[in-house]
């Protein structure tokens, strides 16, 4: 009985640190619940049969590689859920009215200037590609950092994957490659209160 007891003792620990890399790979991503499946299965298969273990792993780093490209918001407990529109509903943007929104540089390199979104939205970020370029070689913005875009009827701030992050201008973290509503008014930085801007109307 204690032969067995040491053995299924043994073969789940080594299974757990097979299922360690997977755990690893899952918690970088943000996706708690599969990193703890990956180190139960795999301790699980352990205990069975430590090759079912490797399976196990193998089988858990493949879903966390193709689910990395899942672009669904991932919230961890204690972090603030997204920005909800303003109170009374979000406000809706007649077609004609896409072309009067704008953009103003509050601080920054980029400091003064003012740039019209229209209907087509914008991409803000350090790619030739982007309506607002930032100088290639300037720290904390990404290639394609962040973009304003038309969802329900208004505008909304999209993180799009940025290395240092997106955020309102009140701290909170903009979730990647999800649609945040915004409004005229509305102020967010890019990876530091040194890159702020400001939605504004255009006349």
């Amino acid at each position: 009985m204690l032969t067995l007891l040491i053995w299924v003792l043994v073969n789940g620990a080594i299974g757990a640190l097979a299922g360690l890399i997977p755990y690893f790979l899952c918690k970088s991503q943000g996706k708690d619940n599969m990193a703890q499946l990956a180190l139960v299965c795999c301790a699980v298969g352990g205990i069975i049969v430590f090759g079912l273990a490797l399976l196990i792993a193998i089988g858990f780093g493949v879903a966390a590689f193709v689910s990395a490209g899942d672009t669904r918001p991932v919230f961890r407990r204690g972090q603030p859920a997204p920005a909800s529109p303003p109170p009374g509903g979000p406000a809706y943007y007649e077609y004609n009215d896409q072309s009067r929104l704008g953009l103003r540089c509050l601080s920054g390199s980029m400091k003064g200037r003012v740039y019209r979104v229209g209907s087509d939205g914008m991409m803000i970020g350090r790619d030739y590609d982007c309506g607002v370029r930032f100088d290639p070689k300037t720290p904390g913005i990404s290639r394609h950092h962040c973009s304003i875009r038309w969802y329900q009827g208004g505008p909304a701030l999209v993180d799009l994957g940025s290395s240092y992050g997106s955020y309102l201008a009140d701290g909170r973290k903009l979730p990647p490659n999800y649609p945040v509503p915004a409004q005229v008014g509305t102020r967010f930085y890019l990876g530091s209160p040194g890159n702020m801007f400001e939605l504004i109307r255009m006349q």
